[in-house]
């Protein structure tokens, strides 16, 4: 069997349960929710669900919001039908039940073509956890917020979207990732994090041109990275040293959700708009005698502690302060790396008023 079909069998654990059980027919209360027996056997084969040992074992669906979603979403699909008080698996759901391949490309569809800003909600959840691995609930609502902003997606009412808000209209989607087996998160007794299983991360856009997985031996530089056109906020980047210095352009975009549209230069003495003996710029429009930032970091002699500035955007002057904080043994993971996010980001451009 391959590796492909192991992680789709994995993945799909919970929606093929659910199937499985369909074949036969699952029972469902008058409100034709999932009835007790079938909630409390979920909640033993998933125990990250439910705090047992503190609450005992669940009574209803809603208290295991992974299953409801999941099983509402199962029935959208038209994979499970309800008739009259049972749940029995379609036709559609058996062949699929069949094929985990195939099953867990149609759940990946059902989140990748939703409605539109479940979709939109998705593709920028589903990237940030691709880019940069297991992070932080709250961190990845502060990107995702950011990312929405830029594609011209705001409040009801035309406010910018609020990460703290965001945070809680993104819960019903991450918990159906989670039934679906491409998202997992962090045990109860740790701060929540979030990432993609192999499965999501297999399907997961392709890494982009700097993403680069760590081999044995690969030491990375952590960098903190201050906005100052913004108070508070901050973000600690880890990029291998074998990376050129794009690479940490790439992960200073991604960190404070800006779109790569404009040309950018990193000043090596901490300054910004130096001397040009000091300058690294964008690969693709280099000033005559100014050097290209299309080059190893390991090339570059940098110190702990060593400031660089950074600007991108020369006509909105977007200013980063870069510090060299640490060099360590590169983990097992794709690079560059967003390791905290301090703040929240202000949209790159302003809204505009109608």
């Amino acid at each position: 069997m391959s590796d492909e079909r192991v992680d789709s069998t994995e993945a799909t654990a919970v929606v093929r349960w659910l199937l499985e059980g369909g074949l036969a027919g699952l029972g469902l209360t008058k409100t034709h929710a999932l009835q007790r027996a079938i909630v409390r056997e979920a909640a033993e084969r998933w125990p990250q669900w439910w705090n047992g040992d503190l609450f005992g074992p669940p009574n209803r669906e809603a208290e295991l919001p992974v299953l409801e979603a999941t099983h509402a979403a199962l029935r959208e699909m038209r994979l499970l039908r309800r008739q009259r008080e049972t749940l029995r698996t379609t036709a559609r759901g058996r062949a699929l039940l069949a094929d985990p391949d195939a099953l867990l490309e149609a759940l990946h569809d059902d989140l990748r073509l939703g409605g539109d800003f479940e979709a939109s909600a998705w593709s920028s959840i589903e990237g940030v956890l691709h880019e940069f691995g297991a992070i932080p609930d709250e961190q990845l609502g502060v990107i995702v917020a950011s990312r929405l902003r830029n594609e011209g997606w705001s409040e009801t009412g035309g406010a910018p979207i609020d990460p703290v808000t965001l945070r809680g209209e993104l819960r019903p989607l991450l918990w159906l990732a989670e039934g679906y087996g491409l998202v997992r998160r962090s045990p109860r007794a740790e701060q929540l994090t979030l990432e993609l299983t192999a499965a999501g991360y297999r399907l997961a856009a392709g890494p982009g041109p700097a993403s680069t997985p760590a081999a044995p031996g690969d030491t990375a530089l952590v960098f903190d990275a201050v906005l100052l056109n913004a108070r508070g906020v901050r973000a600690r980047l880890a990029v291998l040293e074998r990376q050129p210095l794009t690479a940490l352009h790439d992960a200073i975009q991604q960190a404070f959700g800006w779109w790569d549209d404009h040309l950018y230069s990193f000043w090596l003495d901490g300054s910004f708009f130096g001397d040009d003996e000091v300058e690294l710029t964008t690969p693709d429009a280099p000033d005559e005698g100014v050097a290209t930032a299309d080059v190893p970091i390991a090339e570059l002699g940098l110190e702990i502690g060593q400031r660089i500035g950074y600007v991108f955007d020369f006509g909105d002057d977007w200013r980063v302060r870069v510090t060299v904080c640490e060099r360590l043994g590169a983990e097992a993971n794709e690079y560059p790396r967003l390791l905290e996010l301090r703040g929240t980001p202000p949209p790159q451009y302003a809204a505009i008023e109608e």
